[in-house]
């Protein structure tokens, strides 16, 4: 009888509910934050869990999951989802560590809503941030100050909004190594005279298609070992900001209409650079060209070239291109490229300038050992074709393994490479 009690004792047992706290955490972190919390119900174990979870996020499947909970002749409204974020958010009883809002702006939220959510997690403790708030309009939500000067964001990605620097701005992101910033405007006081932004800690940099991006004037970093500028960088400023980061960064990936504003003079040997991203180089453009290979031979110790190319211009555009890469000597010296052993071309098509590009390339790289090129909507028979002609093309490395396909191949190590290697989530 006893035996039977037992058994019957054993079966009833709530093993889960009982598993550690870290597991739990685990648990709930690979769970939508929706169905995080209503583990809450499960018992006062997960109801516990549910509340020390340091992880939230808030985005449209959150909003989708909200929304599908309605009755179907009511449509879920703005100040509806900024109280149940308010209910999840507030009744935290540890710090949320990780935090992410993805959500459409329009008629959703008000200004105060966001600052009084920022304001709480830099007073509890937030170490990574993930904010998107999308809108069809220009950016209309401004990064509160509690977030700029909070002294426990380790990671922060803003996308979409304004942030107004303050003309002090020697304490701002101060324990920060990584910031990423996506369609943000930058802005600071008429008649304000800024000062450099010192931010010691900082190893990843990274800027998209942002404005008025010279107003946010840093002073380098000792611990930067990675730098993104995609657009939207003033004329006149771009040598001058980048200048004093090529010392010490070891990956840098930037536009190639930044690279034909820039005066080559100023740069100055790139000593730890080892990866380099060149995003919709224009092959057409002699100045664009001129500088991508000034700032190539500044680059003793590169290992990697990447490049997205593009091609638009005259004729006149296309001959003044075509007699800079037709005398490679004139370009590199044997050594140069000496550490150079990966380079990875993505182009629409395989014209006679991009031929010559790469010829140049395969030239002056000894060390060379894997060579993508990749091509948009191209077929076998002009695969073939382009690999015959390198082939002939004389190299310096006898060693160069080439892979070519285009979107249209079947060959899933060649697409594993390209996504590996041209994936900025995985590269940053």
């Amino acid at each position: 009888m006893a035996r039977r009690l037992k058994i019957v004792q054993d079966a009833s047992r709530d093993l889960i509910s009982e598993l550690p706290l870290e597991i739990k955490d685990r648990i709930l972190e690979c769970l939508p934050t929706r169905d995080a919390a209503r583990t809450a119900l499960l018992s006062r174990h997960w109801n516990d869990a549910w509340l020390q979870h340091g992880r939230l996020v808030f985005d449209r499947e959150f909003l989708e999951s909200l929304q599908q909970r309605q009755d179907d002749k009511k449509i879920l409204d703005g100040r509806t989802s900024v109280n149940i974020i308010n209910n999840i958010l507030f009744h935290r009883a540890w710090p949320v560590k990780k935090f992410t809002l993805h959500i459409p702006c329009a008629d959703l939220m008000q200004q105060s809503d966001f600052d009084r959510w920022c304001l709480f997690l830099s007073q509890n403790g937030v170490e990574e941030l993930d904010i998107f708030l999308y809108s069809d309009l220009a950016p209309v939500y401004e990064l509160p100050f509690c977030l700029l000067s909070c002294r426990t964001i380790k990671k922060l990605i803003v996308q979409g909004v304004i942030i107004d620097l303050p003309v002090n701005a020697c304490d701002i992101f101060s324990n920060v190594t990584s910031l990423e910033f996506f369609y943000v405007k930058f802005k600071r006081g008429v008649n304000e005279i800024a000062s450099s932004i010192s931010i010691p800690n900082l190893e990843k940099l990274a800027f998209e298609d942002c404005d008025e991006i010279d107003e946010f004037e840093i002073s380098s970093p000792p611990k930067l070992e990675m730098l993104s500028v995609i657009d939207f960088m003033y004329d006149v400023y771009a040598s001058r900001w980048l200048t004093p980061h090529l010392k010490a960064i070891k990956t840098l990936r930037l536009c190639g209409s930044l690279l034909r504003y820039m005066d080559a003079s100023m740069f100055p040997t790139a000593i730890n650079l080892q990866v380099m991203k060149l995003h919709e180089l224009n092959i057409d453009c002699r100045e664009e060209l001129a500088v991508a290979m000034q700032l190539l031979k500044r680059c003793p110790n590169l290992c990697e070239l990447h490049i997205l190319a593009q091609e638009f211009g005259s004729k006149d555009y296309k001959e003044a291109a075509s007699r800079l890469l037709e005398d490679p000597d004139s370009c590199f010296v044997s050594n140069e490229l000496r550490m150079l052993n990966t380079i990875k071309i993505e182009s629409k098509c395989a014209s006679a300038l991009q031929m010559l590009f790469i010829k140049m390339l395969l030239s002056k790289s000894p060390a060379l050992e894997r060579f993508v090129l990749k091509f948009w909507d191209m077929n076998a028979l002009e695969v073939r074709k382009i690999q015959r002609k390198l082939e002939c093309f004389p190299r310096a490395s006898s060693n160069a393994h080439y892979i070519v396909f285009t979107d249209n191949d079947n060959d899933s190590m060649g697409m594993d490479y390209w996504q590996h290697w041209f994936s900025l989530s995985q590269t940053w």
